[in-house]
């Protein structure tokens, strides 16, 4: 739905009929103009009406089945899309809906929805698959290195809170072998080298591989200088084998020298690299394209020889209380297989965000339409309900081990939204289990449980 004179669709069915083996799959996206605004992007991308569909129905097809509903997913399993016939470039959707042990792992021991019960809350478990397509852009760079070891990395990329600075900065410590606290990462400057806009989970992705280009080229250029040295101490070594770590230029031999030196042979004064990376099914304009100011993304199910797209499986319990169907969710478990996870620690923030996020759109959130001029009315914190820390006791966040080098050198997929689509559907599905009600249309709030079978009113 969208305004009248807008043609803008939330169009999100490349994810939701590429999930599973199923030969027969068809979409298709229809607009409805109406006296409303045209939407606008909130929470995250358009996959999460899409999914929570699909994870709706599943669920309902494992019930129909009397089947485990993760088990009724790890069957319809596949490494090549249903639609093309093209290869998944990863696909480890098996791997995370095998949670650890003593974690929800499906509807538990009881698949009868109201079976299980502590005090006057009904408990219920569900589940639900994600998956988020893996995009990268073109992206430019410049790093400059010092004798001195201290290393400034410039890219017109920006950080909205997700940690760009600290992936970034990662990336040419591990590149340059300084430390971290060496390093300065200026972002957000149109006059810096221009990189791909902050949307569809391409950031670390691209800006990271090409910042480790612009590394390579600084680390080429002190080994060839240090084997090309008449005296030095890697004469006669290969170039291509030499690292730079811990502040020093070393090869597999032992042999080693100070940074400084190192450097020195190539510059009085800093060494300067500028990168650019075009990815694979970018077009060949994309670059140009980027200088414009125009971002170019490929990936997902747009590219011709080949899909890319993470995965993830979220478990969810619930609580609903049998006289005054309240609901509460006081545990949420993802596990995530997105890539080379170049930090761990602003990857499970963003992952745990998106979450909390998702469990928002299953039992909060909704923007009341004042019927008769066509406009919101809870524009506020006050009226637009969000969770808090106590609607949600325990996210947990894992990350499944996962590298993908067809997608790009670095091994890294995006994840930034991957985190909360599908997690509606397993709330939806966590209910259900509890009280044997279907919600078919969110947010889920108590008054569309009170005709319960399980709820004693």
């Amino acid at each position: 739905m969208t305004s009248r004179p807008d043609n803008y669709k939330v169009a999100g069915t490349d994810a939701s009929t590429r999930l599973y083996a199923c030969p027969n799959v068809a979409s298709k996206v229809s607009i409805v103009h109406a006296d409303r605004n045209t939407p606008g992007f909130m929470r995250s991308p358009p996959e999460v009406p899409y999914l929570f569909a699909l994870e709706s129905a599943m669920d309902e097809l494992a019930v129909a089945l009397n089947m485990d509903p993760v088990e009724l997913r790890r069957r319809n399993d596949t490494m090549r899309e249903p639609i093309k016939g093209l290869p998944y470039t990863s696909r480890n959707l098996i791997r995370v809906l095998r949670p650890p042990p003593n974690r929800s792992d499906g509807i538990g021991a009881n698949p009868k929805p109201g079976s299980m019960r502590d005090g006057d809350w009904l408990v219920g478990w569900g589940c639900a698959t994600t998956m988020y397509p893996t995009q990268m852009g073109p992206a430019t760079a410049r790093v400059t290195l010092t004798p001195q070891g201290s290393v400034k990395v410039q890219t017109a990329a920006h950080d909205i809170g997700t940690g760009a600075y600290t992936v970034i900065a990662l990336t040419a410590a591990d590149r340059l072998g300084v430390a971290l606290d060496k390093i300065v990462v200026e972002l957000g400057d149109s006059e810096l080298p221009p990189a791909p806009v902050a949307g569809g989970s391409n950031t670390t992705a691209s800006v990271c591989n090409v910042v480790a280009k612009a590394c390579e080229q600084i680390r080429a250029r002190i080994a060839d200088a240090a084997v090309a040295a008449a005296n030095g101490a890697f004469a006669g070594k290969d170039a291509t084998r030499l690292v730079l770590t811990d502040g020093m230029l070393q090869d597999p031999d032992g042999a080693a020298e100070p940074l400084d030196t190192a450097v020195r042979r190539v510059s009085n004064g800093a060494i300067e690299a500028y990168a650019e990376n075009t990815p694979h099914g970018v077009p060949p304009d994309g670059l140009s394209k980027l200088y414009q100011g125009h971002a170019v993304l490929a990936g997902g199910a747009k590219m011709k020889d080949r899909i890319q797209f993470a995965f993830g499986a979220e478990f969810v319990e619930v609580r609903v209380h049998a006289r005054t169907c309240e609901i509460r969710c006081p545990r949420v478990v993802g596990a995530f297989a997105a890539g080379r996870i170049v930090d761990p620690t602003t990857a499970k923030s963003q992952l745990m965000g998106g979450l909390i996020w998702g469990v928002s759109s299953a039992v909060h959130e909704a923007t009341e339409i004042d019927r008769r001029h066509a406009r919101y009315y809870n524009t506020d914190l006050a009226e637009y309900l969000i969770p808090v820390n106590a609607d949600i006791d325990q996210a947990e966040v894992i990350l499944v081990p996962e590298e993908d080098h067809l997608v790009n050198d670095l091994g890294i997929k995006g994840l930034g939204e991957l985190g909360n689509v599908g997690t509606n559907a397993a709330v939806a599905n966590a209910v259900y289990h509890a009280t044997g009600v279907r919600i078919r249309k969110l947010p889920i709030r108590l008054e569309k449980l009170l005709d319960a079978p399980s709820v004693i009113l």
